[in-house]
């Protein structure tokens, strides 16, 4: 097994600090709602705010990313997200904190988050080989659970039984130890080839957004994996919207134990992000999208039908691990069949429509929740998740993958012999 280079470590390490306050921030948050209300559309607002930047700004943000250095968009994207949870901490160590100011928070968070995960996607590939893809994606997704779900949730619950703006000052410091590691990588990370031009000037803004949206939808394979991550998406914002609150009234979990019950349902997160590659490397891609795609729907019914604590455990770690396993396939996916002078807007429209959905099924599940009660969301999400599985076994078939992926394989190697011929003329021009 080749070995992974120390640009990727240190990617790594940046986004598994950077998610173990995410960890800290994702149980604070919630926990300092529930304090301010109990109301379940109130709280499932803020899983919206958080969520719907993706809806409104994925698509521009994509484009600019094509523009810009891929390091320095990580970099400030992190920064500015500490100073944003800074600013929390000190209002909330002096002040009375506020529901809205909970919603303004997560909404700056959630738009840090957008340019932070596409500019991830988009410099991975420039980091390692494509052999090396699967096993690297799944040991961010690693990174990213066991930051987040083992030590920053635990963490969190812990110091906010101490202190309310404790946990917001350790995700604010999180953020900034990131940026310091994302900014210790060497080089340029712009793509190799420049946004088309028309008359020797760069071409709009828009222009480009279309370009990205235009390759999106004739793409077979990619429109279809995006409209089953939509609706995977959708089913889970609808259940996480109101989880804490599920956690409390129907589950029994004390306040102080909410912590440690989200970090055990992420260990099938971690061993998918462990093995994950190697599992797919070993069934298809097809064959592991077909089982993380049933999965969730016989498991969301299952917690809904029967919200016992040690059940609902073992029922979301399974959960869990299979969506993993979906999330490593697509992001792998992506990386590997969309070139990389479009990937920024290709991606960001990708994100736009299938995390855009988010919020609308975190407002669902509230509403639903409040109509019907708490397990009723369970049992809405179990229907999307099957449309979800339908999509996969329907439209992505196991000869239409190869195919994708062969007509990848031509265009990077188009790609390649233009970007070769480009570098002997500027040589020649030096010399």
């Amino acid at each position: 097994m080749t070995k992974l280079p120390s640009k990727f470590w240190r990617l790594w390490a940046a986004a598994g600090i950077s998610n173990a306050g995410d960890g800290v921030f994702v149980i604070a948050l919630p926990l300092l709602a529930a304090r301010i209300t109990n109301s379940r559309t109130d709280i499932a607002l803020v899983a919206t705010f958080f969520t719907i930047p993706w809806l409104l700004f994925s698509v521009p943000i994509g484009a600019l990313i094509d523009r810009a250095d891929r390091r320095r968009v990580l970099i400030t994207a992190d920064l500015c997200r500490g100073a944003l949870v800074g600013g929390l901490a000190v209002i909330a160590a002096f002040d009375d904190v506020r529901l809205w100011m909970l919603w303004v928070l997560a909404f700056g968070l959630g738009l840090g988050e957008v340019f932070f995960d596409n500019s991830s996607q988009a410099i991975l590939p420039s980091l390692v080989s494509e052999d090396q893809l699967e096993r690297a994606n799944g040991l961010l997704q690693t990174s990213e659970i066991a930051g987040s779900t083992f030590v920053g949730m635990p963490i969190g619950s812990t110091l906010f039984a101490f202190a309310v703006w404790l946990p917001f000052g350790i995700d604010a410091a999180s953020f900034v130890v990131a940026a310091m590691l994302a900014a210790s990588l060497r080089g340029s990370f712009r793509t190799a080839l420049r946004p088309a031009t028309t008359e020797g000037q760069p071409t709009s803004l828009l222009t480009e957004m279309r370009a990205g949206l235009n390759w999106l939808a004739h793409h077979h394979v990619l429109r279809n994996l995006t409209l089953g991550v939509a609706l995977i998406n959708m089913a889970l914002a609808a259940t996480q919207a109101t989880f804490v609150l599920f956690a409390f009234e129907e589950l029994h979990i004390a306040e102080r134990w909410f912590g440690p019950l989200v970090a055990v349902i992420g260990a099938g997160s971690l061993v998918a992000g462990i093995v994950g590659g190697r599992v797919v490397g070993k069934v298809g891609r097809r064959f592991a999208m077909l089982i993380a795609g049933l999965a969730p729907v016989l498991t969301s019914l299952a917690i809904g039908l029967f919200p016992v604590a040690w059940w609902v455990i073992v029922m979301t770690t399974v959960q869990a691990l299979t969506i993993t396993i979906w999330s490593i396939v697509a992001v792998t996916m992506r990386q590997q069949l969309v070139p990389d002078h479009l990937f920024g807007r290709v991606n960001s429209v990708y994100r736009w429509i299938s995390t855009g959905v988010m919020p609308i099924g975190a407002v669902i599940g509230g509403l639903i929740a409040q109509r019907f009660g708490l397990r009723a969301p369970y049992f809405a999400a179990a229907a999307l998740l099957l449309l979800a599985y339908g999509v996969v076994a329907l439209r992505l078939s196991t000869a239409e993958l190869a195919a994708a992926d062969q007509v990848a394989l031509n265009e990077r190697n188009v790609n390649d012999h233009v970007n070769d011929h480009v570098n002997d003329n500027v040589h020649n021009h030096d010399d």
